[in-house]
């Protein structure tokens, strides 16, 4: 569930995206697996806030999550919406391939959404199936990629804002930017800058990160007051900290005096204040600028990228549910290698190490031999009541216990 710059302003998603660490913090926490939440991945950028859930209980995780957002954000969404199973599938691949983007195509969101993953597997928030979900989401946004041509352009948010600078007729070759910002974008910012060929990329941030970024990016780092200094000797501003601060106020950029000045804020909250916009010889070029004057995707690209990747969610659909049976299989692999090491222990202590090693090794290999069948049926069982059925005789054949009827 969630929005995008699709569904709410832009205001909105600022204002929830300013809560995201307090939302992710109570949507990982003992309280939510109350409600059901088995799993949970949060994708949160500059143009979207989504919670991807794999649940049981549909309705009670849906009023925990939509309950906790709205308490925490402080904002009535009604603008957040439900996708449920195959349509939540369909719209995380296509937002992964960019087709769902500001502008279509885009190359960072891909990234963004495999940090997701890896930022919900540090807290050990992720469930089977939403790792499943987000690393095939990987796959498809480069086979889209590749396949279809979609994103080969490198569009991005910078590459949009600098063609709209370009269009003001400034040339950036050998100018002096200012970058406000040291995280994960900046780096796609001063990729795209190079590209242009500008003369002197200066790195600011206000959380004194600027000179370890320099370093390991070839920029010139800005001290914290050295900032006006900066504003001083510099061409263009892009703005991409992802604070909730204004950092550079109107009335330091009316004290620059340019004759032009070219500024892009690609923060969701406003590096640049922004009555900036007032200033005479003063561009701003935000996001809802950048989104407005977005080119058009070639049409029929995005139609083979859409059906591409409608065949893509079928095919993971029938995967995951081929392996419907692993949890058991699983369990009934750890309740046998239970029973050799309890075995392999017992002759341990009675006839010593080697025989009880030589002993170790060949149960190993019977037992290895022996899963081969009960896997291989595992899968081609894994549908509907045959899967059923699967389940039922291992149970009754090992004595396990296996899904919430065995509680």
């Amino acid at each position: 569930m969630g929005a995008s710059y699709q569904e709410i302003s832009l205001q909105e998603l600022e204002v929830i995206e300013s809560k995201s660490d307090e939302i992710r913090n109570a949507l990982f926490s003992d309280e939510a697996s109350a409600h059901g939440i088995e799993g949970c991945v949060i994708v949160s950028t500059c143009n979207r806030f989504e919670v991807y859930v794999d649940t049981q209980r549909e309705e009670e995780s849906t009023e925990y999550i939509l309950g906790r957002v709205r308490d925490l954000s402080g904002i009535q969404i009604s603008g957040l919406g439900v996708r449920v199973g195959t349509d939540a599938v369909k719209h995380l691949f296509r937002v992964s391939a960019g087709l769902e983007s500001m502008i279509v195509g885009e190359v960072e969101i891909s990234g963004q959404v495999k940090r997701s993953l890896s930022e919900s597997q540090s807290f050990g928030q992720t469930s089977r199936t939403t790792e499943a979900l987000f690393q095939r989401a990987s796959e498809v946004a480069k086979k889209i990629t590749s396949e279809t041509g979609l994103g080969t352009a490198g569009r991005s948010l910078i590459t949009g804002g600098i063609d709209i600078v370009k269009d003001h007729g400034f040339d950036l070759r050998m100018r002096k930017v200012l970058v406000i910002g040291t995280g994960a974008y900046a780096r796609v910012v001063i990729s795209a800058l190079e590209r242009e060929n500008v003369g002197e990329i200066f790195t600011y941030s206000n959380s004194g990160r600027a000179e370890e970024f320099s370093e390991s990016h070839g920029t010139t780092p800005v001290i914290t007051d050295g900032l006006l200094d900066a504003l001083e000797v510099c061409e263009m501003i892009v703005a991409c900290s992802g604070t909730h601060e204004t950092i550079i106020s109107t009335e330091q950029i009316r004290a620059t005096n340019k004759e032009f000045l070219p500024i892009i804020d690609l923060s969701l909250a406003h590096d640049i204040e922004k009555t900036a916009k007032s200033l005479p010889n003063v561009i701003v070029i935000d996001l809802e600028e950048i989104h407005r004057r977005a080119p058009a995707e070639h049409h029929q690209t995005i139609v083979q990228a859409g059906e591409l990747v409608d065949s893509l969610v079928s095919k993971f659909e029938q995967d995951l549910e081929a392996r419907r049976n692993d949890p058991l299989v699983r369990l009934l692999r750890e309740h046998v290698e239970r029973i050799v090491d309890e075995e392999v222990a017992r002759l341990r202590q009675k006839n010593g190490d080697e025989y009880a090693n030589q002993v170790a090794r060949s149960l190993h290999s019977v037992t290895k031999t022996i899963f081969h069948k009960p896997t291989i049926a595992a899968r081609n069982s894994s549908r509907g009541e045959e899967s059923d059925e699967y389940q039922q005789a291992i149970k009754v054949l090992f004595g396990l216990k296996f899904g919430p009827d065995d509680a």
